[in-house]
This record gives structure tokens, sequence and C-alpha cells, in this order.
């Protein structure tokens, strides 16, 4: 059985964990087919935007060591861990940096690995359901997927050491007032209300929207002299491509743009 489910829904590329009888823990299957779907989407006008979801009860439960363990078959379990940490971080700084948009959809738990795959993503939805942590202090341990880092810059630094010291999970009203989500919706509409939130999404030019992704992060990556000289890069880029031409010929002329992604 897929660990992943895809279907495309219009401009919408629907990306379902498929590991419902362990919560949809991310194994190395799992990576490896999420890894290999991006690749093959990357380069399609269509879908414009990527929603990644679970189930109600289990957005992601972290990873899952146990299968990783049992496919090194007896090896180092510490190598082994460390070689799946180092592909999963790989995936998700791909997600950070992917040229669509990205959403989280998410209802029930999201602990651990699912907690930083949502920070992967370019913005979340909650549920009502929602109980969201980075509980690897209680055993000992730090999230090991970029929670670290993208936490504090999501939520603040103050919240974020909170999280992480005492590892308590935060509900679905808290992740929205807090900033980690930018909408809130019933488990059962979680889908849907991450449609409604990308929605305008789908009015801007796709390769502006990899650009702002970009100078966005070099916001944070760079100090600013670096990130305006990033910035200034993309802009003249964008002057030179069809989306930016089609985007002013339409404002002239008064209808809507016809942008293709190039």
């Amino acid at each position: 059985m897929s660990s992943l489910l895809y279907e495309q829904d219009g401009p919408y590329g629907i990306i379902t964990l498929n590991r419902p009888d362990l919560l949809n823990a991310i194994s190395i299957e799992l990576g490896e087919e999420l890894t290999e779907l991006l690749d093959k989407l990357e380069g399609e006008l269509e879908p414009r935007v990527l929603i990644i979801t679970g189930s109600e009860r289990a957005f992601c439960a972290g990873a899952d060591l146990k299968s990783v363990h049992a496919r090194a078959k007896g090896s180092n379990p510490a190598l082994a861990s460390k070689r799946f940490l180092d592909g999963i971080n790989q995936l998700f700084t791909r997600m950070e940096t992917y040229p669509k948009p990205i959403v989280a959809a998410m209802s029930g738990i999201a602990y651990g690995g699912g907690c930083e795959l949502a920070l992967a993503c370019d913005v979340r939805v909650v549920a009502d359901n929602s109980r969201i942590a980075l509980s690897e202090v209680r055993l000992g341990v730090l999230p090991a997927a970029g929670g670290t880092q993208r936490l504090p810059r999501v939520i603040g630094l103050s919240r974020a050491k909170h999280m992480m010291l005492s590892g308590d999970p935060i509900d679905g009203q808290t992740a929205l007032d807090w900033g980690f989500a930018q909408a809130i919706a019933p488990a059962a509409n979680v889908l849907q209300a991450a449609k409604e939130l990308s929605a305008p999404y789908l009015k801007g030019a796709p390769v502006s929207q990899t650009a702002l992704k970009a100078c966005a992060l070099a916001a944070f990556d760079s100090d600013t002299a670096s990130g305006l000289k990033i910035e200034r890069q993309w802009a003249n880029f964008l002057h030179t491509t069809t989306d930016s031409k089609e985007g002013v010929a339409a404002f002239n002329e008064k209808r809507k743009p016809n942008f293709q992604g190039k």
C-alpha cells in the first residue's frame, strides 16, 4: 500500500498521508514517495497549490523510527536514524524552497516530526481537535528535522522555547492565536478550509510566488543587505518573464491575466 495518496482537484494537488494504522508516522518510504511526487509536479503549471493532509485523527504522529531500524536489518540503529533524519531534513528544506505554495491541512495530532512537516509548509490550517507538540525533550533528545529553527520563526522565540522546553501540546485555537496557523476549521472541513485560504494564491503569477518565497526566506537566512540584494535580483529577473508582461498587459487592458508560469 502506498504511503501517500495523491489527487488533483483543479488547481489544487491534494497529498494525503496514508499510514492510518500508525497515525501517519513518517517512514523512509513515505519520505521517498513525497520526494518523488514533488519532483514530478515541480515543472507542471498545475497544480498551482499543494495541500498536505492526513486523517481526522492524526495529521502526522512524527517519525516512525521502528520501521527505520527494522529496515536497517540489525545494523547500527544510531547510524540508521542519522541517515533517516538527514533525508527528512533534505525533504523539508526542499518543501520550504519549493516553487509552488504548500499548505498543511491539519486535524488531530501533529507531534514531533509531524509538527516539523507542517512547519516546512508555507501556511497551515488547523482543526478544532488539533494537538500540536514538539515533545522530544521528554525522550532526552530534541527536534532534529528543523523544529528548533522553524518554530521560533513562526510563533516567536519565547513561545517556541515554552513549547520545546515543556513538550506540552497546544490546541488548534492556541495555534491560530500564536500565528502557527492562519485558519481553523472543524476537523471534517479542514481540507476545504485549506482550499479557501489558498484560493487567493491562484490570482498571482507562479514565477512571482516562487520569487516571493525565496525572498521571504532570505529575510531570516541573510543579513538585510544580502536580503535586499536577493530581492533586487529576483525583481530584475521577473521583469524579463512572460508572466510579468502578461500581468502588465492585463492591468492596462482591464482584464484578468492568463499566467503561464514562465
